[in-house]
């Protein structure tokens, strides 16, 4: 699945990889940078496949020998990954990893380490990994996902190869959803969200995702009407559908797309997402700039989130500045 996945989505960089460990020019530290479902994850996965397959298909991992099947479920020793807890990866994970960096393979001369959603490292992480890009062990190799490269230290980043990965065409992900019997109105909006079409099925299958889009339209109606009943509208509504950091991270996504998408209907484009829903409508008719201030509000209260400040007095305040003009 990891195979098809990532040689559909990101087909240059496989055979960039092929060609990079066939001539022996692999580098011990890796990062890589794509919004979320593009494919890093995925493709640190393959590669971790190919440098353990014992049974290689014109240069690609099998996928179904002993050593692809645990790297793929997590089993294999000497593949680890370590990803957030909550909301950060901690100082205490990325020691755990330095103690296994320390150690030789359990089965072979190499080693992989994958370290998921780096940017999401504290600052005590971070610099607890620098050791690693300063005295890397042979046989060592070490990858670094991120939909966010200015989360990570320059230190690091000065350390490690590079390597963005472009999005998929959003149109292509649309036609896809869409042929997976996801409603279209629904398609452009998970399209926007996730570059994954696996992702994007099981999200816009997802209930609880479905109420959050309602609510959030809610409040943009309210907002664009300038009703202050947008405000109650945070505590009874807003926080009861957005229970944990990502839906509260989602939720502030979806709001900024609304407002991106007025903004356009503003200066003239076509409808293209929401576009059966008369809030963005009227929203869109308010002047483009106070469409324009709004969003930047929204995107303000998104970093408030991932500064740990209370997501229902964020949104709170989001209502009233807004509504204030």
């Amino acid at each position: 699945m990891v195979m098809a996945e990532i040689n559909q989505l990101q087909p240059g960089l496989v055979q960039q990889f092929q060609n990079v460990i066939q001539h022996d020019r692999l580098s011990q530290a890796y990062v890589f940078v794509g919004p979320r479902g593009s494919g890093p994850s995925a493709l640190a996965t393959w590669l971790a496949q190919r440098l353990f397959c014992t049974n290689l298909q014109d240069g690609q991992p099998c996928g179904e020998c002993d050593e692809c099947r645990r790297v793929l479920t997590g089993n294999h020793t000497d593949v680890l990954t370590i990803s957030p807890e909550g909301t950060a990866i901690k100082a205490d994970a990325v020691r755990g990893l330095k103690e296994e960096m320390s150690k030789s393979g359990m089965e072979g001369n190499r080693r992989v380490f994958i370290i998921e959603d780096a940017d999401r490292m504290t600052t005590a992480a971070a610099n607890s990994l620098l050791k690693f890009f300063e005295e890397p062990y042979p046989g060592m190799l070490i990858i670094l996902t991120t939909t966010n490269k200015n989360g990570l230290l320059p230190t690091v980043l000065s350390r490690a190869q590079v390597i963005q990965f472009p999005a998929p065409r959003r149109g292509d992900i649309e036609d896809q959803l869409v042929a997976a019997n996801v409603a279209p109105s629904l398609a452009n909006v998970v399209a926007r969200l996730t570059a994954s079409v696996d992702g994007g099925v099981e999200l816009a299958q997802d209930e609880d995702f479905a109420k959050r889009v309602h609510v959030m339209l809610q409040l943009v109606d309210r907002l664009a009407a300038g009703d202050e009943l947008a405000f109650p509208l945070i505590q009874t509504d807003v926080v009861k559908a957005c229970p944990d950091r990502a839906t509260q991270r989602q939720f502030v996504q979806l709001l900024a797309l609304a407002y991106s998408e007025a903004i356009n209907r503003c200066y003239g484009a076509a409808p293209a997402v929401f576009k059966q829903d008369e809030g963005v409508a009227h929203l869109a008719q308010r002047a483009g700039t106070h469409v324009a201030n709004g969003l930047q509000l929204v995107l303000a209260a998104g970093t408030q989130i991932e500064s740990n400040v209370n997501f229902q007095a964020n949104m709170e305040q989001l209502v009233l500045l807004i509504l204030r003009g």
